[in-house]
């Protein structure tokens, strides 16, 4: 059964408070009492906010935050961290799983169902309510084999992210039907919170990150992050001798149209052919902005003929198909060049300046109809 540990609405008939759900109290063993329990959480958590680094990744992070909490409790078998999208699938993989009852299950998968958006809620044992008992969302990694379970009692935190289709959960598993409620849930709680802090700091650092590796107006990389591709690139052909080449284009005389329309249609004309050239790649190519009007595209596992063949493609594709931008249809003037590693050279620069020095233009004058 499902049990909810603050008043919200009732999801169904078969939620109970939590008082009521675990029966007879069962005191913990001597050697350590609730109180005990709750220094030692306390003392992490203080500990947790010392320190946690800020150079951890996010996952690295919440890893290391449950390793800290399980050396607090010896009733507290496994800590489980997940995430999940509306679109997500019906199971949803650990973003870390910790804990000494890892070994007992093939896998830690928990049902997408079993999340939790409004409030925590706690579980107890109880392999006789039946497969059709959502009783079965915390503990379904051990249904195969429940004789090998040694949690007794689970705990969900749910993890809340400003993405509203975004949703996380903290699952705490114990040994005993009532650690939970003898230790009382403000410090795992207050877990669940630092958990938040950390999925939503990694969440801004990634964006802060992408950010500053994208072009804010074409949305392509920059000349930085693009000289680091083509870097990985040639490791990348180094170790298993795949070819590797570079197209390097050039928009002609572009300079006029900003004359003629003003420079906000033209860059709205240099967003529109950087989605339009991403659309003539691969998936495995990668294309910069490498100034003001020329791009640089890094193309994986193709020799000269394949990266022929797509500047061919490119010259094809904007000599019958105009830019559209809002009243404007503008049928651009570009110059490309190719460039194959080792034949043409190793170095970026060797590269471009080879590509530089071989360019065929569409020879198409901008023009623009309303």
């Amino acid at each position: 059964m499902k049990l909810n540990l603050f008043p919200r609405t009732q999801r169904g008939a078969d939620t109970e408070p939590l008082a009521e759900s675990t029966g007879a109290k069962k005191t913990l063993p001597p050697a350590l009492t609730p109180s005990d329990e709750q220094m030692k959480l306390v003392g992490v958590l203080h500990q947790l906010l010392q320190v946690l680094p800020q150079a951890y990744s996010g996952r690295e992070s919440i890893k290391r935050l449950c390793q800290m909490i399980l050396p607090a409790s010896p009733h507290i078998r496994l800590v489980w961290v997940g995430f999940c999208q509306d679109d997500s699938g019906p199971t949803i993989k650990p973003a870390a799983v910790i804990g000494r009852a890892v070994g007992e299950a093939e896998h830690w998968h928990l049902a997408k169902d079993c999340f939790d958006y409004a409030a925590p809620f706690a579980q107890t044992v109880d392999w006789d309510a039946g497969h059709e008992s959502d009783f079965h969302a915390l503990f379904a990694p051990w249904q195969a084999h429940p004789e090998a379970c040694s949690a007794k009692a689970a705990l969900a935190i749910p993890l809340r992210s400003e993405k509203a289709r975004m949703h996380g959960m903290m699952v705490f598993y114990a040994d005993s039907e009532d650690y939970f409620s003898e230790t009382g849930f403000a410090s795992f709680q207050a877990f669940g919170h630092i958990c938040e802090v950390i999925w939503k700091q990694s969440n801004l650092s990634h964006l802060l990150t992408r950010q500053a590796q994208l072009d804010s107006l074409t949305g392509l990389l920059t000349r930085r992050r693009i000289v680091h591709v083509y870097e990985e690139a040639v490791a990348a052909t180094a170790m298993d001798e795949s070819p590797l080449s570079i197209l390097y284009c050039q928009l002609d005389d572009f300079h006029k149209i900003n004359d003629l329309y003003g420079w906000a249609v033209a860059d709205n004309i240099l967003a529109a052919f950087a989605k339009d050239t991403g659309a003539q790649l691969r998936k495995a190519d990668s294309g910069g902005r490498w100034n003001a009007t020329e791009f640089l595209y890094v193309l994986p596992a193709t020799d000269a003929v394949d990266a022929e063949n797509l500047a061919e493609a490119f010259l094809s594709h904007f000599m019958h198909h105009p830019v559209n931008i809002e009243n404007w249809s503008i049928r651009l003037a570009l110059s490309i060049g190719v460039a194959t590693y080792g034949a043409d050279g190793r170095g970026l620069d060797e590269l471009i300046h080879y590509a530089t020095q071989h360019l065929r233009s569409s020879s198409s004058a901008p023009e623009a109809e309303i």
